[in-house]
Protein backbone atom coordinates (compact mmCIF):
# COMPACT_ATOMS: atom_id res chain seq x y z
CA UNK A 1 0.00 0.00 0.00
CA UNK A 2 2.80 2.40 0.83
CA UNK A 3 4.85 1.48 -2.21
CA UNK A 4 2.51 3.24 -4.65
CA UNK A 5 2.91 6.55 -2.79
CA UNK A 6 6.69 6.22 -3.06
CA UNK A 7 6.43 5.43 -6.78
CA UNK A 8 4.20 8.45 -7.32
CA UNK A 9 6.53 10.83 -5.46
CA UNK A 10 9.60 9.56 -7.31
CA UNK A 11 7.79 9.63 -10.65
CA UNK A 12 6.52 13.19 -10.24
CA UNK A 13 9.92 14.45 -9.05
CA UNK A 14 11.76 12.79 -11.92
CA UNK A 15 9.21 13.89 -14.51
CA UNK A 16 9.39 17.48 -13.27
CA UNK A 17 13.11 17.57 -13.96
CA UNK A 18 12.45 16.60 -17.57
CA UNK A 19 9.31 18.47 -18.57
CA UNK A 20 7.50 21.78 -18.19
CA UNK A 21 4.85 22.49 -15.56
CA UNK A 22 1.96 22.29 -18.01
CA UNK A 23 2.59 18.57 -18.51
CA UNK A 24 3.24 17.96 -14.79
CA UNK A 25 -0.30 18.98 -13.81
CA UNK A 26 -1.58 16.22 -16.11
CA UNK A 27 1.12 13.63 -15.47
CA UNK A 28 0.80 13.70 -11.67
CA UNK A 29 -2.95 12.93 -11.46
CA UNK A 30 -2.73 10.42 -14.34
CA UNK A 31 0.05 8.53 -12.54
CA UNK A 32 -1.92 8.51 -9.26
CA UNK A 33 -5.05 7.17 -10.99
CA UNK A 34 -3.09 4.48 -12.84
CA UNK A 35 -1.50 3.33 -9.57
CA UNK A 36 -4.98 3.16 -8.01
CA UNK A 37 -6.08 1.00 -10.92
CA UNK A 38 -3.13 -1.35 -10.35
CA UNK A 39 -4.11 -1.57 -6.66
CA UNK A 40 -7.54 -2.80 -7.76
CA UNK A 41 -6.15 -5.46 -10.11
CA UNK A 42 -3.07 -6.82 -8.35
CA UNK A 43 -4.40 -10.32 -7.64
CA UNK A 44 -4.35 -11.26 -3.97
CA UNK A 45 -2.50 -8.01 -3.22
CA UNK A 46 -5.50 -5.97 -4.43
CA UNK A 47 -6.78 -3.70 -1.71
CA UNK A 48 -8.60 -0.46 -2.43
CA UNK A 49 -9.13 1.33 0.87
CA UNK A 50 -9.57 5.01 1.77
CA UNK A 51 -8.85 6.27 -1.74
CA UNK A 52 -8.64 10.00 -2.40
CA UNK A 53 -12.03 9.99 -4.14
CA UNK A 54 -13.73 8.55 -1.06
CA UNK A 55 -12.59 11.53 1.01
CA UNK A 56 -15.22 13.46 -1.01
CA UNK A 57 -18.10 11.04 -0.32
CA UNK A 58 -20.19 13.80 1.28
CA UNK A 59 -19.41 16.38 -1.45
CA UNK A 60 -22.33 15.49 -3.68
CA UNK A 61 -21.60 18.00 -6.46
CA UNK A 62 -18.08 16.66 -6.99
CA UNK A 63 -18.77 12.93 -6.80
CA UNK A 64 -21.43 12.99 -9.54
CA UNK A 65 -18.47 12.91 -11.94
CA UNK A 66 -18.07 9.23 -10.97
CA UNK A 67 -21.07 8.38 -13.17
CA UNK A 68 -18.82 8.98 -16.20
CA UNK A 69 -15.27 8.20 -15.05
CA UNK A 70 -15.80 6.07 -11.98
CA UNK A 71 -14.27 7.22 -8.72
CA UNK A 72 -10.99 7.55 -10.64
CA UNK A 73 -12.18 10.85 -12.17
CA UNK A 74 -12.77 12.34 -8.72
CA UNK A 75 -9.27 11.26 -7.67
CA UNK A 76 -7.83 12.80 -10.87
CA UNK A 77 -9.58 16.09 -10.11
CA UNK A 78 -8.25 16.21 -6.54
CA UNK A 79 -4.63 15.62 -7.58
CA UNK A 80 -5.00 18.04 -10.52
CA UNK A 81 -6.11 20.84 -8.18
CA UNK A 82 -3.44 19.99 -5.59
CA UNK A 83 -0.58 20.02 -8.09
CA UNK A 84 -1.83 23.24 -9.67
CA UNK A 85 -2.05 24.87 -6.25
CA UNK A 86 1.48 23.68 -5.40
CA UNK A 87 2.89 25.24 -8.56
CA UNK A 88 1.14 28.54 -7.82
CA UNK A 89 2.45 28.67 -4.25
CA UNK A 90 5.95 27.35 -4.86
CA UNK A 91 6.78 28.62 -8.34
CA UNK A 92 4.30 31.40 -9.01
CA UNK A 93 2.95 29.56 -12.08
CA UNK A 94 -0.61 30.81 -12.62
CA UNK A 95 -1.56 30.18 -16.26
CA UNK A 96 -2.38 26.51 -15.70
CA UNK A 97 -4.45 27.37 -12.61
CA UNK A 98 -6.98 29.17 -14.82
CA UNK A 99 -7.51 26.04 -16.94
CA UNK A 100 -7.78 23.87 -13.83
CA UNK A 101 -10.37 26.24 -12.37
CA UNK A 102 -12.46 25.86 -15.54
CA UNK A 103 -12.23 22.06 -15.25
CA UNK A 104 -13.47 22.20 -11.64
CA UNK A 105 -16.34 24.51 -12.65
CA UNK A 106 -17.36 22.05 -15.37
CA UNK A 107 -17.31 19.15 -12.88
CA UNK A 108 -19.42 21.13 -10.39
CA UNK A 109 -21.83 22.14 -13.16
CA UNK A 110 -22.35 18.49 -14.11
CA UNK A 111 -22.99 17.70 -10.43
CA UNK A 112 -25.63 20.45 -10.23
CA UNK A 113 -27.23 19.24 -13.45
CA UNK A 114 -27.44 15.65 -12.20
CA UNK A 115 -28.73 16.51 -8.71
CA UNK A 116 -31.29 19.12 -9.72
CA UNK A 117 -32.43 17.45 -12.95
CA UNK A 118 -32.34 13.81 -11.78
CA UNK A 119 -32.94 10.70 -13.86
CA UNK A 120 -36.53 9.55 -14.34
CA UNK A 121 -37.56 7.12 -11.59
CA UNK A 122 -38.37 3.54 -12.60
CA UNK A 123 -40.07 2.55 -9.37
CA UNK A 124 -39.74 2.83 -5.60
CA UNK A 125 -40.01 0.43 -2.70
CA UNK A 126 -39.72 0.35 1.08
CA UNK A 127 -36.78 -1.37 2.72
CA UNK A 128 -36.04 -2.29 6.34
CA UNK A 129 -32.47 -2.99 7.49
CA UNK A 130 -31.88 -4.94 10.69
CA UNK A 131 -28.74 -4.02 12.64
CA UNK A 132 -28.62 -6.67 15.42
CA UNK A 133 -25.22 -5.84 16.98
CA UNK A 134 -24.27 -9.49 17.53
CA UNK A 135 -20.99 -9.41 19.45
CA UNK A 136 -18.13 -11.86 18.99
CA UNK A 137 -18.86 -13.34 22.41
CA UNK A 138 -22.41 -14.19 21.29
CA UNK A 139 -21.15 -16.60 18.63
CA UNK A 140 -19.25 -18.92 20.95
CA UNK A 141 -21.98 -21.29 22.13
CA UNK A 142 -25.47 -22.47 21.23
CA UNK A 143 -27.20 -20.52 24.01
CA UNK A 144 -25.70 -17.20 22.92
CA UNK A 145 -26.49 -17.91 19.26
CA UNK A 146 -30.10 -18.65 20.19
CA UNK A 147 -30.39 -15.30 22.00
CA UNK A 148 -28.95 -13.57 18.94
CA UNK A 149 -31.57 -15.26 16.72
CA UNK A 150 -34.32 -14.15 19.09
CA UNK A 151 -33.05 -10.57 18.80
CA UNK A 152 -33.03 -10.84 15.00
CA UNK A 153 -36.63 -12.08 15.00
CA UNK A 154 -37.76 -9.36 17.42
CA UNK A 155 -36.18 -6.62 15.29
CA UNK A 156 -37.66 -8.15 12.13
CA UNK A 157 -41.16 -8.17 13.60
CA UNK A 158 -40.68 -4.54 14.61
CA UNK A 159 -39.58 -3.73 11.04
CA UNK A 160 -42.59 -5.53 9.59
CA UNK A 161 -45.01 -3.10 11.28
CA UNK A 162 -43.93 -0.51 8.70
CA UNK A 163 -44.80 -2.92 5.86
CA UNK A 164 -41.48 -3.03 3.97
CA UNK A 165 -41.10 -4.88 0.69
CA UNK A 166 -37.64 -6.14 1.65
CA UNK A 167 -35.97 -6.84 5.01
CA UNK A 168 -32.17 -7.26 5.07
CA UNK A 169 -30.02 -8.97 7.70
CA UNK A 170 -26.23 -8.41 7.79
CA UNK A 171 -23.32 -10.65 6.88
CA UNK A 172 -23.15 -13.96 8.81
CA UNK A 173 -26.22 -13.09 10.90
CA UNK A 174 -26.95 -16.84 11.02
CA UNK A 175 -24.31 -19.54 11.44
CA UNK A 176 -24.19 -22.76 9.39
CA UNK A 177 -27.59 -22.27 7.76
CA UNK A 178 -27.28 -25.17 5.31
CA UNK A 179 -26.56 -27.58 8.18
CA UNK A 180 -29.74 -26.76 10.11
CA UNK A 181 -33.00 -27.35 8.19
CA UNK A 182 -34.99 -25.97 11.13
CA UNK A 183 -33.29 -22.57 10.66
CA UNK A 184 -34.27 -22.50 7.00
CA UNK A 185 -37.87 -23.34 7.93
CA UNK A 186 -37.82 -20.61 10.59
CA UNK A 187 -36.69 -18.02 8.04
CA UNK A 188 -39.13 -19.23 5.40
CA UNK A 189 -42.03 -19.00 7.88
CA UNK A 190 -40.83 -15.61 9.12
CA UNK A 191 -40.84 -14.18 5.59
CA UNK A 192 -44.38 -15.46 5.03
CA UNK A 193 -45.63 -14.10 8.35
CA UNK A 194 -44.03 -10.69 7.77
CA UNK A 195 -45.39 -10.58 4.19
CA UNK A 196 -41.96 -9.34 3.06
CA UNK A 197 -38.93 -10.80 1.35
CA UNK A 198 -35.96 -11.41 3.67
CA UNK A 199 -32.31 -11.38 2.56
CA UNK A 200 -30.10 -13.08 5.13
CA UNK A 201 -26.33 -13.16 5.53
CA UNK A 202 -25.25 -16.63 6.68
CA UNK A 203 -22.30 -18.96 6.79
CA UNK A 204 -22.61 -22.42 5.21
CA UNK A 205 -20.29 -25.33 5.99
CA UNK A 206 -19.20 -27.98 3.51
CA UNK A 207 -17.53 -31.29 4.51
CA UNK A 208 -14.58 -32.59 2.47
CA UNK A 209 -12.74 -35.88 2.78
CA UNK A 210 -9.04 -35.31 3.40
CA UNK A 211 -6.43 -36.78 1.06
CA UNK A 212 -4.30 -39.85 1.78
CA UNK A 213 -7.05 -41.99 3.33
CA UNK A 214 -5.85 -45.36 1.99
CA UNK A 215 -4.50 -46.82 5.26
CA UNK A 216 -7.13 -45.41 7.61
CA UNK A 217 -10.10 -47.40 8.85
CA UNK A 218 -12.18 -44.25 9.36
CA UNK A 219 -11.96 -41.35 6.92
CA UNK A 220 -10.82 -37.95 8.13
CA UNK A 221 -12.79 -34.87 7.20
CA UNK A 222 -12.16 -31.16 7.08
CA UNK A 223 -14.76 -28.42 6.92
CA UNK A 224 -14.71 -25.42 4.64
CA UNK A 225 -17.33 -22.74 4.47
CA UNK A 226 -19.10 -20.32 2.20
CA UNK A 227 -19.92 -16.75 3.15
CA UNK A 228 -23.46 -16.60 1.79
CA UNK A 229 -26.60 -14.57 1.29
CA UNK A 230 -29.94 -16.46 1.32
CA UNK A 231 -33.19 -15.05 -0.05
CA UNK A 232 -36.71 -15.96 1.11
CA UNK A 233 -39.61 -14.23 -0.63
CA UNK A 234 -42.96 -13.30 0.94
CA UNK A 235 -44.68 -16.32 -0.65
CA UNK A 236 -42.42 -18.77 1.14
CA UNK A 237 -40.21 -19.55 -1.85
CA UNK A 238 -36.50 -20.15 -1.32
CA UNK A 239 -33.77 -19.38 -3.84
CA UNK A 240 -30.24 -20.60 -4.50
CA UNK A 241 -27.82 -18.74 -2.20
CA UNK A 242 -25.22 -16.23 -3.30
CA UNK A 243 -21.69 -17.35 -2.44
CA UNK A 244 -19.25 -14.53 -1.79
CA UNK A 245 -16.95 -14.30 -4.80
CA UNK A 246 -14.08 -12.06 -3.68
CA UNK A 247 -12.50 -13.58 -0.59
CA UNK A 248 -10.21 -11.67 1.76
CA UNK A 249 -6.63 -12.98 1.39
CA UNK A 250 -5.04 -14.20 4.64
CA UNK A 251 -8.41 -13.77 6.39
CA UNK A 252 -10.65 -16.12 4.43
CA UNK A 253 -8.05 -18.05 2.47
CA UNK A 254 -4.29 -18.43 2.06
CA UNK A 255 -3.12 -17.25 -1.37
CA UNK A 256 -0.58 -19.47 -3.15
CA UNK A 257 -0.83 -21.90 -0.24
CA UNK A 258 0.57 -24.78 -2.31
CA UNK A 259 3.60 -22.70 -3.29
CA UNK A 260 4.42 -20.55 -0.25
CA UNK A 261 4.63 -22.05 3.27
CA UNK A 262 3.25 -19.00 5.09
CA UNK A 263 4.60 -18.84 8.68
CA UNK A 264 2.06 -19.12 11.49
CA UNK A 265 3.32 -15.95 13.17
CA UNK A 266 2.18 -14.06 10.06
CA UNK A 267 -1.06 -15.96 9.44
CA UNK A 268 -2.05 -17.66 12.72
CA UNK A 269 -5.39 -19.27 11.79
CA UNK A 270 -7.01 -18.27 8.50
CA UNK A 271 -10.56 -19.37 7.75
CA UNK A 272 -10.98 -22.01 5.06
CA UNK A 273 -13.48 -20.39 2.73
CA UNK A 274 -14.70 -21.29 -0.72
CA UNK A 275 -15.54 -18.65 -3.30
CA UNK A 276 -18.62 -18.48 -5.49
CA UNK A 277 -18.54 -17.99 -9.23
CA UNK A 278 -21.76 -16.20 -10.16
CA UNK A 279 -23.91 -13.18 -9.37
CA UNK A 280 -27.36 -13.79 -7.94
CA UNK A 281 -30.34 -11.50 -8.60
CA UNK A 282 -33.47 -11.87 -6.51
CA UNK A 283 -36.91 -10.49 -7.49
CA UNK A 284 -38.87 -8.28 -5.10
CA UNK A 285 -42.20 -7.70 -6.81
CA UNK A 286 -42.21 -7.30 -10.59
CA UNK A 287 -39.61 -4.55 -11.10
CA UNK A 288 -37.12 -4.65 -8.22
CA UNK A 289 -34.08 -6.87 -8.84
CA UNK A 290 -31.79 -6.96 -5.81
CA UNK A 291 -28.30 -8.43 -5.85
CA UNK A 292 -26.28 -9.05 -2.67
CA UNK A 293 -22.59 -8.36 -2.25
CA UNK A 294 -20.67 -9.25 0.88
CA UNK A 295 -18.01 -7.46 2.93
CA UNK A 296 -15.19 -5.92 0.91
CA UNK A 297 -16.72 -6.67 -2.50
CA UNK A 298 -17.95 -3.05 -2.49
CA UNK A 299 -14.34 -1.79 -2.71
CA UNK A 300 -13.84 -2.83 -6.34
CA UNK A 301 -15.52 -0.62 -9.00
CA UNK A 302 -15.24 -3.10 -11.88
CA UNK A 303 -16.68 -5.99 -9.84
CA UNK A 304 -19.63 -3.88 -8.72
CA UNK A 305 -20.36 -2.68 -12.26
CA UNK A 306 -20.43 -6.30 -13.50
CA UNK A 307 -23.12 -7.06 -10.91
CA UNK A 308 -25.28 -4.24 -12.32
CA UNK A 309 -24.67 -5.34 -15.91
CA UNK A 310 -26.13 -8.72 -14.94
CA UNK A 311 -29.48 -6.98 -14.41
CA UNK A 312 -29.58 -5.80 -10.78
CA UNK A 313 -31.10 -2.39 -10.07
CA UNK A 314 -30.60 -2.49 -6.28
CA UNK A 315 -27.55 -3.74 -4.37
CA UNK A 316 -27.68 -5.03 -0.79
CA UNK A 317 -24.26 -4.72 0.84
CA UNK A 318 -24.06 -7.21 3.74
CA UNK A 319 -21.30 -6.37 6.22
CA UNK A 320 -19.94 -7.51 9.56
CA UNK A 321 -17.39 -4.89 10.63
CA UNK A 322 -17.56 -6.04 14.25
CA UNK A 323 -13.87 -6.94 13.98
CA UNK A 324 -12.88 -3.27 13.58
CA UNK A 325 -14.35 -2.22 16.93
CA UNK A 326 -14.97 1.47 17.66
CA UNK A 327 -12.66 2.82 14.98
CA UNK A 328 -13.03 4.86 11.79
CA UNK A 329 -12.75 1.72 9.64
CA UNK A 330 -16.51 0.88 9.37
CA UNK A 331 -17.20 4.45 8.22
CA UNK A 332 -14.35 4.28 5.70
CA UNK A 333 -15.77 0.99 4.43
CA UNK A 334 -19.19 2.57 3.80
CA UNK A 335 -17.66 5.46 1.83
CA UNK A 336 -16.89 3.06 -1.02
CA UNK A 337 -20.57 2.15 -1.33
CA UNK A 338 -21.43 5.83 -1.80
CA UNK A 339 -19.15 5.98 -4.86
CA UNK A 340 -20.52 2.66 -6.18
CA UNK A 341 -24.06 4.06 -6.01
CA UNK A 342 -23.09 7.14 -8.05
CA UNK A 343 -21.05 5.20 -10.62
CA UNK A 344 -23.91 2.84 -11.42
CA UNK A 345 -26.95 4.97 -10.50
CA UNK A 346 -28.39 2.33 -8.19
CA UNK A 347 -29.35 2.51 -4.52
CA UNK A 348 -27.02 0.65 -2.15
CA UNK A 349 -28.46 -0.74 1.08
CA UNK A 350 -25.81 -1.39 3.74
CA UNK A 351 -26.85 -3.96 6.34
CA UNK A 352 -24.07 -3.92 8.92
CA UNK A 353 -24.01 -6.14 12.00
CA UNK A 354 -22.64 -3.51 14.38
CA UNK A 355 -23.08 -0.47 12.15
CA UNK A 356 -23.34 1.95 10.79
CA UNK A 357 -26.07 0.53 8.56
CA UNK A 358 -27.06 2.98 5.82
CA UNK A 359 -29.47 3.56 2.96
CA UNK A 360 -27.73 5.29 0.03
CA UNK A 361 -29.70 6.53 -2.95
CA UNK A 362 -28.57 6.48 -6.59
CA UNK A 363 -26.98 9.94 -6.26
CA UNK A 364 -24.78 9.08 -3.29
CA UNK A 365 -27.01 10.69 -0.67
CA UNK A 366 -27.10 8.85 2.66
CA UNK A 367 -30.84 9.13 3.26
CA UNK A 368 -30.85 6.99 6.42
CA UNK A 369 -28.07 5.99 8.78
CA UNK A 370 -27.95 4.09 12.07
CA UNK A 371 -27.61 6.54 14.95
CA UNK A 372 -25.07 4.51 16.93
CA UNK A 373 -22.68 1.66 16.16
CA UNK A 374 -22.82 -1.43 18.38
CA UNK A 375 -26.53 -0.90 19.07
CA UNK A 376 -29.55 -2.92 17.95
CA UNK A 377 -31.62 -0.88 15.50
CA UNK A 378 -33.98 -1.02 12.55
CA UNK A 379 -33.66 1.38 9.63
CA UNK A 380 -36.56 1.90 7.26
CA UNK A 381 -36.68 4.08 4.16
CA UNK A 382 -38.46 4.52 0.86
CA UNK A 383 -35.98 4.06 -1.99
CA UNK A 384 -36.34 5.23 -5.59
CA UNK A 385 -34.67 3.44 -8.52
CA UNK A 386 -33.73 5.45 -11.66
CA UNK A 387 -34.59 4.00 -15.05
CA UNK A 388 -31.12 4.22 -16.58
CA UNK A 389 -27.74 3.16 -15.26
CA UNK A 390 -24.49 5.15 -15.23
CA UNK A 391 -22.12 5.53 -18.19
CA UNK A 392 -19.46 3.85 -16.05
CA UNK A 393 -21.67 0.76 -15.74
CA UNK A 394 -21.82 0.35 -19.51
CA UNK A 395 -18.21 1.22 -20.39
CA UNK A 396 -16.23 0.19 -17.30
CA UNK A 397 -12.80 1.39 -16.24
CA UNK A 398 -11.93 3.34 -19.39
CA UNK A 399 -10.59 6.38 -17.55
CA UNK A 400 -7.72 4.76 -15.57
CA UNK A 401 -6.66 2.88 -18.71
CA UNK A 402 -6.53 6.19 -20.59
CA UNK A 403 -4.42 7.59 -17.74
CA UNK A 404 -2.10 4.59 -18.01
CA UNK A 405 -1.66 5.12 -21.75
CA UNK A 406 -0.86 8.80 -21.16
CA UNK A 407 1.66 8.01 -18.42
CA UNK A 408 3.46 5.38 -20.51
CA UNK A 409 3.41 7.63 -23.58
CA UNK A 410 4.90 10.59 -21.71
CA UNK A 411 7.58 8.41 -20.13
CA UNK A 412 8.58 7.00 -23.51
CA UNK A 413 8.71 10.52 -24.95
CA UNK A 414 11.01 11.87 -22.24
CA UNK A 415 14.24 13.39 -23.61
CA UNK A 416 17.16 10.98 -23.54
CA UNK A 417 20.84 11.75 -22.89
CA UNK A 418 19.99 15.26 -21.87
CA UNK A 419 20.80 17.27 -18.78
CA UNK A 420 17.87 17.57 -16.39
CA UNK A 421 16.62 21.06 -15.70
CA UNK A 422 17.41 22.49 -12.28
CA UNK A 423 14.02 23.19 -10.76
CA UNK A 424 14.53 22.44 -7.08
CA UNK A 425 10.87 22.01 -6.25
CA UNK A 426 10.02 20.29 -2.99
CA UNK A 427 7.72 17.35 -3.66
Amino acid sequence: MGLSIGIWCAGVSWFYQKREEILLILFAPALWVFLDYIHNHAGFLSFSWATLARSQYSKLLIIQLAEITGEYGVTFLLVLVSVSLSLVLLKGVRRQAIVVTLVVVLALSFGMYRLYLPLSPETSFRVAIVQPAILLSERKNATSRKRARQRLESLTRKAATLRPDLIIWPETAVRNLNGHPELKKWLKDLASQMDAAILVGASAFVKFTKDNQANLKRPLYEFKQYNDAYFFDSLGNTFAPYHKRLLVPFGEYLPLATVIPWPKWLVPKPMKCLSGNSTKIYPVGHVIRVSPIICWENLFPSFFARVIRCGANVVAHLVNDNWFGNTAAPYQHNMASVLRAVENRVPVLIASNTGPSEVIDAYGRVIKSASNPFSSQVLTAKVSIPKSRGFFTKVGEWFPLLCGIMVIGWLLALPKNKESKEKNIPI
